[in-house]
C-alpha cells in the first residue's frame, strides 16, 4: 500500500471536483473511528449502573449522539467546509477562535491517550523487550505519516482495505468471547453500584460528541451530503454500541488490564489487530488539530502542524496516566454539547441550511457574534452545575444527566436571543 502525501486543502471549501468519497467510504470511516481501546475503557465505567440501564444508555446514547454527529457533518458536506468554518456563521470568524483552541486541546489529549495505549499494548505484546518511549515514538511516526497522507488516502487505501474488517471482526469476537466467559451471567444480572441511567447516558454520548468538532473536516469530501449523513450515523452508532457493550462486559477501565484481557483472546492476535485499527483514531485527531489551528492561522503549514502536534503528544504520552479519563470525557461533554446546540440550531432552524460564503469568510462577519457565545456559556454553565464531577454540582437536583439539559438550554437560549434581536429593529422603526 503506497500512501502519497495529499495536497493541503486547509480551510478552503472543497470544490465539487474534489469531493470523492461516497456512502460506503463514510460507513467504513466512521465505523472504524467508533472502535478503540479507549471506547472499551469508557464502556467499563457503565458497569457501575445496572446492566439494563447500561444497555439502554448505550443504545440511546450511541444513536442519539450519532444523529448529532451526522447533523454536524452535514454542514461540512453541504458546503465543503471544515468544522470550525461551519461555526463561523453562528459565532463570527473571531468568535470561532475559542472553540478552535479548545478543540486543539481536546485533540491533543485524545492523541496522547491513543499513542499511550498503543505503546503500552505493544510493550506487553513484546514482553517489554522494546523500551516504552521508543514504541511511543514509533507509533507517533506512523500516525504522523497517516496525517500527512490526508483523509482521502486514509479512507480509501487504509480503512477501506484493512481497518473496517478489523473494526467489525474484533468487536464481534470480543462480545462473543466475553458473553461466553464464566462471569458473564453475574454482569448481566448485576444491579450496579448506583450509577443512574442519565449519568451512563452522559458517558456514552460523550464519545460521538467528542467527534463533532472534527466531523466536517472529513465529511466535506462527500459526493452526496444525504448519503454521507446516513453512512456516518449508521457506521458510528454500530461500532460505538459494540465497543461500549464490550466495555461493560470487561468491567475495568484500567487500559493495562484491558490489554491483558485482549491478549488472552487468540493469544494476542486480537490485540495486534486492535493496535492496527487504533492508529486511524489518532490520525483523525492530529489532522483535525492542524485544521483547527488553520482556522485562526490559515497560512501555517498543515504538514508542520501535524508533525509538531505528534511530537508534543508523544512526549505527553510518556508522562500522563489514564486515571482522569472519565473526567476528561465529561468535560468534553460540558464544552462541546452546548456548543453544537448553538451551531445546529443556527444552521437548521435560524438560517434554514442557507449558509453563504460571506457568512463563513466575509469581512462583515469577522468579529464575535455574542448571542452565540452567550447561549454557549449558558449551556456550559448548566452542564457544569448538573455534572457530578463539578464543584458546582447540586446533589439535591433530580438525576436527569447534563447532556440533554445543556444542549436544550443552549439551543433555546440562542433562539430566544436571536428572535429578540430580530424584533428590536422593527420595534425601533415603529417608534
Amino acid at each position: 500500500m503506497a500512501i502519497i502525501r495529499a495536497p493541503e486543502w486547509g480551510i478552503t471549501p472543497i470544490s465539487e471536483k474534489g469531493r470523492r468519497l461516497g456512502g460506503l467510504d463514510y460507513f467504513i470511516l466512521w465505523s472504524s473511528l467508533g472502535v478503540g481501546l479507549l471506547v472499551l475503557s469508557a464502556g467499563s465505567f457503565l458497569s457501575s449502573a445496572s446492566f439494563v440501564d447500561a444497555t439502554l444508555a448505550i443504545v440511546a446514547g450511541s444513536v442519539g449522539g450519532s444523529v448529532l454527529l451526522a447533523l454536524a457533518g452535514k454542514i461540512g458536506s453541504d458546503h465543503g467546509v471544515t468544522s470550525l468554518v461551519s461555526m463561523r456563521p453562528a459565532f463570527g470568524i473571531r468568535g470561532s477562535y475559542l472553540p478552535a483552541i479548545l478543540n486543539v486541546m481536546q485533540l491533543v489529549g485524545w492523541t496522547t491517550f491513543e499513542i499511550m495505549i498503543m505503546a503500552r499494548a505493544a510493550a506487553l505484546l513484546s514482553g517489554n523487550a522494546i523500551p516504552y518511549p521508543a514504541l511511543a515514538a514509533a507509533f507517533g511516526a506512523v500516525v504522523a505519516l497517516l496525517g500527512i497522507a490526508g483523509p482521502l488516502a486514509v479512507a480509501r487505501q487504509w480503512l477501506g482495505k484493512f481497518a473496517v474488517w478489523i473494526a467489525y471482526g474484533t468487536s464481534g469476537i470480543i462480545i462473543v468471547t466475553l458473553l461466553m466467559a464464566p462471569g458473564a451471567h453475574d454482569i448481566i444480572t448485576s444491579q450496579g453500584k448506583g450509577m443512574s441511567f442519565f449519568t451512563a447516558l452522559d458517558l456514552v454520548i460523550a464519545m460521538p460528541i467528542s467527534w463533532m468538532p472534527l466531523v466536517a473536516d472529513y465529511n466535506r469530501f462527500a459526493k452526496k451530503s444525504r448519503t454521507a449523513f446516513w453512512a456516518t450515523l449508521i457506521g458510528f452508532a454500530l461500532t460505538n454500541m459494540m465497543f461500549y457493550f464490550g466495555g461493560v462486559l470487561l468491567g475495568t477501565f484500567d487500559v493495562l488490564a484491558i490489554i491483558v484481557a485482549m491478549q488472552a483472546i487468540f493469544f494476542g492476535f486480537l490485540m495486534l489487530l486492535l493496535l492496527v485499527d487504533e492508529a486511524d483514531n489518532a490520525f483523525a485527531d492530529l489532522y483535525s488539530a492542524a485544521v483547527s489551528v488553520q482556522d485562526i492561522l490559515p497560512r501555517l503549514s498543515q504538514k508542520h502542524l501535524i508533525i509538531g502536534f505528534t511530537a508534543f503528544s508523544t512526549v505527553l504520552a510518556t508522562v500522563v496516566t489514564i486515571q482522569d479519563y472519565e473526567t476528561f470525557l465529561l468535560l468534553i461533554g460540558a464544552i462541546f454539547v452546548p456548543l453544537f446546540g448553538v451551531v445546529l440550531t443556527d444552521y437548521y432552524l435560524v438560517k434554514r441550511q442557507k449558509y453563504t460564503e460571506g457568512m463563513m469568510f466575509g469581512i462583515s462577519n469577522k468579529g464575535i457574534a455574542w448571542p452565540a457565545v452567550a447561549a454557549w456559556a449558558i449551556g456550559a454553565l448548566l452542564n457544569f452545575v448538573m455534572s457530578p464531577l463539578s464543584p458546582l454540582y447540586v446533589p439535591s437536583m433530580p438525576t436527569i444527566g447534563a447532556t440533554m439539559p445543556s444542549f436544550a438550554a443552549a439551543s433555546l437560549a440562542y433562539l430566544a436571543i436571536v428572535r429578540f434581536m430580530q424584533r428590536r429593529p422593527k420595534a425601533e422603526l415603529a417608534k
